[in-house]
């Protein structure tokens, strides 16, 4: 598991005044989290932000020689992309996905048979290869915040 951190001094501060003024953060961690799967789906839609490896030559050719369309990166069978989930609670708001390969696609490293097909990262979650927030997903859990800021302030 990793965990996403925030690096803007400015939406922590808010974020902090925003939790301290609320009896309940449910409503504001629900928002978050679905902020990080709007954004998760803009990821999928640009092709990465920054924007994602293509595919080797050599992995075309395989899907070609198999009848698959090239499609867009990461979007051959659409099973990562609708995979993703989401949860919340009072205190934290989280995303991930169940498929076996999510981690590997998102992170890049060595897989397959003895370790030696190399797989480019391809940050398709809210956060860097550092777990920093993307800055798109960091604008909008900005103005979740600010939401209930403007309710409260």
């Amino acid at each position: 598991m990793s965990f996403i951190e925030i690096q803007s001094p400015e939406l922590i501060a808010k974020l902090n005044q925003v939790a301290e003024a609320m009896q309940d953060t449910s409503p504001l961690t629900a928002a978050i989290a679905g902020s990080f799967v709007a954004v998760v789906d803009d990821n999928f839609a640009a092709q990465g932000r920054p924007t994602w490896a293509g595919r080797k030559a050599s992995t075309i050719k395989s899907y070609q020689r198999r009848g698959l369309s090239y499609g867009g990166v990461l979007q051959l069978s659409g099973a990562l992309r609708s995979r993703i989930t989401s949860s919340s609670d009072r205190d934290s708001a989280s995303i991930g996905s169940n498929m076996p390969y999510a981690a590997i696609q998102h992170f890049g490293g060595m897989t397959g048979k003895n370790h030696k097909v190399k797989i480019e990262s391809r940050l398709y979650m809210p956060m860097d290869a550092n777990g920093f927030l993307q800055p798109e997903a960091e604008n909008e859990i900005f103005k979740d915040v600010d939401f209930y800021w403007k309710k409260f302030f």
